[in-house]
């Protein structure tokens, strides 16, 4: 009796140790890969671009052209930005 937790011990450590065992990859089917598939790796989505927040008299600069940042729109793409004194307005994305 005595036995018998030991076991139940010993086989969920083997079903650990089998569940993180390094070797081929294969398809849950348990066939292995295609030769095209074998040297890929699953990759996670890209991560999110953060765009600086932006404020009043910033300088920025749109299209190789050098501004300064007026005000956001209020869309949350758009904003103006003022060079050689005329007021453009420009989507946020196309600043640096």
């Amino acid at each position: 009796m005595n036995d018998e937790p030991n076991a139940a011990l010993l086989v969920s450590k083997e079903a650990q140790i089998r569940n993180h065992m390094t070797g081929r990859s294969r398809l849950p089917g348990g066939e292995p890969r295609k030769a095209s598939q074998r040297n890929k790796r699953n990759m996670g989505s890209a991560p999110a671009k953060i765009s600086p927040t932006w404020r009043a008299s910033m300088p920025v600069l749109w299209k190789g052209r050098a501004g300064v940042f007026r005000r956001d729109v209020g869309d949350g793409e758009n904003a103006e930005v003022v060079i050689d004194g005329r007021v453009y307005r420009v989507r946020l994305s196309e600043l640096t």
